[in-house]
């Protein structure tokens, strides 16, 4: 039975219609169905980007970002392989795509539904407490909702539309602030999981001479649209610009100066640059060197996420800010320490599954942020296997009326 939040304050009144349902884990509704971003998928049954572009119809193996179209061509590649590995006759004529941002998960879908010409309806959440209730829907049925809760509504609707929502539908979910850290209810456990990887890798690369304040207001400045072109609003990227203005080997009005002028033109031609800085300045340290080595090479090899010792302690981070409340704490305490379970996406992935649709997990979260490593973190699961709470709303009699 879930056990209800107590509101004891103004704060804990908004939480008030959500409840803790208990603990799982992601793997219950998607197994090993789940593809970061090296597209490299978990289950070893289907093959990944590495030793299937070719049969993607992808000029190379590098790997595209979510919001290209090479991307949905690698991601209807995996779906119609998932269908052959479950030993489904029936083809993928369906898609449901799930997630948080339109710009991402609702490019994604769109070029999967150009590229695939399957029927297809997605769904961009996010909390909005402070707004009344609401939809939209924009061009090619993609719903934008405030409230999470608001899934109920969009699955009655597609049966309305005359979705069949069987073993022919694949059902694609972004994982973070989707399924895991609900946006706009639980999703600043997230970002704050990500900065302690961060300040744990500053810590161990610049030792005592890190300096935090000045880190956080360097990540807040770059942390723009404004510095798209230099960041590729890529984290790995905006982590180690800062990583090297903290070293003061060069100065953040230099950088902006350098930015405002286009002079600077991208990330690539930024590390250029720190290697001509770091020729000059010896007494750079050789934990400093070795990290800029290792992101030259990653770079140069055409890998999006170039700093791998950052996003390593990204995850050791994230596992401990999951399953790490007790089942008595508050909904609101489980908001705000822990990494919780969307309990709508969670109930509705699990009344599809057992409608015989595939479930399969699709992130552009780097896989070395999501996956224990051999010699950092050889005693942790992978993210989805990682057993948290669940908190929300319960739609499963809307679901149970269809």
């Amino acid at each position: 039975m879930p056990v209800p939040s107590i509101s004891a304050s103004l704060e804990d009144e908004k939480l008030s219609t959500f409840e803790n349902y208990g603990r799982a884990c992601l793997a219950d509704f998607c197994e090993d169905w789940v593809v970061y971003r090296n597209l490299e998928p978990l289950d070893r049954r289907i093959p990944g980007i590495k030793n299937a572009f070719y049969a993607m119809e992808l000029r190379s193996e590098l790997i595209p970002r979510k919001q290209e179209r090479d991307y949905a061509k690698a991601a209807v590649w995996f779906t119609n392989e998932i269908q052959r590995v479950r030993g489904q006759r029936v083809p993928v004529g369906e898609l449901l795509f799930l997630g948080d941002t339109l710009f991402n998960d609702g490019q994604a879908y769109a070029n999967m539904l150009d590229v695939s010409g399957w029927k297809g309806a997605c769904f961009i959440g996010a909390e909005r407490p402070e707004q009344e209730t609401s939809t939209r829907i924009e061009e090619g049925n993609v719903t934008i909702a405030n409230r999470w809760g608001m899934l109920a509504d969009w699955i009655v609707a597609l049966k309305e539309q005359g979705f069949k929502l069987d073993a022919g539908t694949m059902v694609i979910i972004d994982i973070d602030k989707t399924a895991l850290g609900a946006k706009g209810r639980n999703d600043k456990v997230i970002d704050r999981a990500r900065l302690a990887g961060i300040y744990r890798t500053m810590d161990a690369v610049l030792g005592s001479d890190f300096d935090q304040a000045v880190f956080e207001e360097h990540y807040n400045e770059l942390n723009r649209a404004r510095y798209h072109q230099l960041t590729a609003d890529n984290q790995d990227y905006l982590a180690y610009i800062c990583m090297v203005l903290n070293t003061r080997i060069m100065s953040l009005e230099e950088l902006v100066s350098e930015v405002d002028s286009a002079s600077m033109e991208d990330f690539e031609q930024f590390i250029r640059w720190v290697d001509s800085r770091l020729m000059i300045n010896p007494s750079a340290s050789i934990a400093l060197r070795e990290v800029h080595e290792a992101v030259i090479a990653s770079v140069r090899n055409g890998d999006p996420t170039p700093f791998k010792r950052f996003r390593r302690q990204e995850f050791i981070s994230t596992m401990e800010h999951m399953g790490n409340m007790p089942d008595s704490a508050t909904v609101t305490e489980l908001l705000e320490n822990e990494i919780t379970i969307t309990e709508e996406v969670y109930q509705l992935a699990m009344w599809l599954k057992e409608r015989g649709c595939a479930i399969l997990c699709l992130s552009d979260k780097p896989d070395e942020a999501s996956r224990p490593h051999a010699r950092v973190s050889p005693d942790l699961v992978p993210l989805h296997r990682a057993v948290t709470h669940r908190v929300g709303t319960d739609i499963r009699p809307v679901l149970a009326s269809i």
